[in-house]
């Protein structure tokens, strides 16, 4: 190993305006992997202000079955398939993520679903649909995690 070796020279930048030296960096995405969607699980007649039952304010699981059901109507097994994560549970509104590709599918059987549960109808209602969380959550987007 030689110690004295000369060492290469250091590249110099022939042009000093094009040098950034920080500040703003843009990116674009172009192909977003994720859609968000607000969800509203509706009930006619509606429930009072006051009402609770075992199937009223719906917990995840309530949710979980209403969407395999819409989904395995539609879509068969396919829509079952669909990944879904529950991101967000407010008495009968959810905020989930899927997969964009997806997203028009899901949003098409559960469109069109109905049920009737304790002489109720109900069925689902998008309430914002996005490729990004802070699209349909509004403010800084931490109150939907707390």
């Amino acid at each position: 190993m030689d110690i004295d070796a000369p060492q290469a020279p250091a590249i110099v930048n022939a042009n000093p305006k094009k040098t950034k030296t920080g500040g703003e960096k843009r990116f674009t995405v172009r192909k977003p992997e994720w859609q968000y969607l607000h969800l509203r699980m509706t009930f006619d007649p509606p429930h009072p202000p006051t009402f609770t039952s075992p199937s009223y304010p719906p917990d995840l699981l309530t949710w979980k079955t209403h969407l395999s059901t819409a989904l395995n109507q539609f879509l068969g097994i396919a829509g079952t398939a669909i990944p879904v994560d529950f991101l967000h549970l407010d008495g009968p509104e959810v905020w989930m993520r899927l997969p964009r590709e997806d997203a028009t599918r899901f949003m098409a059987a559960i469109g069109g679903w109905g049920s009737e549960i304790e002489g109720r109808s109900v069925g689902f209602r998008v309430l914002g649909s996005t490729e990004f969380l802070m699209g349909i959550v509004g403010g800084d987007g931490r109150d939907i995690f707390v």
